[in-house]
């Protein structure tokens, strides 16, 4: 039996735009009462209130996901009003540009924080009280293709985008290892979406000097976010993501890499993953394939 099913409580944090809320429409239309959650108290009010216009029953919990407090307060918050939690959406993230050497401490630490650290906080605080119920519950981790490749200038996003796929997988053989039949578990590994992610400067602290004059004074993150922002145009939709996402956790898949399975893609990620474990270097090759695509403006600046 499926976790998804009408009368279910999904929380979805980072739900106030994006694939953030497609995931909370996407809910709503399998019947769930949702629980959205953002860290943008404004945009989080709009979000609920179109939610609430399409007839559903929702919860809005203004929480900072960085925060172990907040996510203590938004699962209380969640029980308070509906009595359970059968759907945890650990969705919240931010992609930020930047040189291995480059990456300050402070903005480390709020990206470790952000794409990893409340990952393993909701699964810590959630999981719990979801085995207890003993009635069908799931875990969707939203991580990335990031997760199982890496590209220059994603020094601090790729090493979080793996590491929560690594905790969620460890969430999943945790629960088998244990004999816990009542949970399930999907990871989300999509590649580009059109979402504003490649805006950091909307959710980050101001000190950390996230903006985009900042990051694109280096060549390489500029070429790599042109890269990015050129496949926008023809990057799914967050609706038909979410589409794919529930349908992929409604049949208790582990792994889902939408809009990342054509031929070159698979190719680059098995290649990096057979390197790995062979102890063979791919990236040489790697590289030079992807050089003029990427660094172009690199080449035409002298940069």
């Amino acid at each position: 039996m499926s976790a998804i099913a009408e009368g279910g409580v999904a929380v979805v944090t980072g739900a106030a735009s994006g694939i953030g809320y497609a995931l909370s429409e996407e809910a709503l239309r399998r019947g769930m009462k949702v629980v959205v959650s953002d860290l943008r108290e404004e945009a989080l009010a709009e979000a609920a209130q179109k939610l609430t216009g399409q007839g559903a029953d929702v919860l809005a919990v203004r929480a900072d996901v960085t925060s172990e407090a907040d996510i203590v307060a938004l699962r209380d918050k969640a029980l308070s009003k509906f009595g359970k939690v059968n759907l945890l959406v650990n969705n919240a993230g931010a992609f930020v540009g930047g040189l291995a050497w480059e990456t300050s401490a402070a903005q480390m630490d709020w990206i470790v924080d952000l794409n990893f650290k409340s990952v393993a906080h909701g699964i810590r605080l959630f999981v719990p009280s979801m085995i207890e119920q003993g009635d069908p519950c799931h875990v969707i981790t939203i991580a990335s293709a990031a997760g199982i490749s890496v590209y220059p200038g994603y020094a601090s996003y790729s090493p979080t985008k793996h590491a929560a796929l690594a905790i969620t997988e460890a969430l999943y053989l945790d629960l088998i290892a244990e004999q816990i039949g009542n949970v399930g578990v999907t990871i989300v590994m999509p590649g580009m979406v059109r979402t504003d992610i490649m805006n950091p400067e909307k959710s980050s602290p101001a000190q950390l000097g996230l903006d985009r004059d900042a990051r694109h004074a280096n060549a390489t993150v500029r070429g790599i976010e042109a890269t990015m922002a050129s496949a926008l145009d023809g990057a799914i939709a967050p609706e038909e993501l979410a589409r794919r996402v529930f349908d992929a956790a409604d049949k208790g898949e582990l792994y889902i890499l939408p809009n990342h399975e054509g031929e070159a893609l698979t190719n680059l990620t098995q290649a990096i993953a057979m390197g790995r474990a062979s102890g063979n270097n791919p990236w040489p090759a790697i590289m030079a394939g992807m050089a003029t695509r990427m660094f172009g403006e690199k080449e035409e600046t002298g940069v």
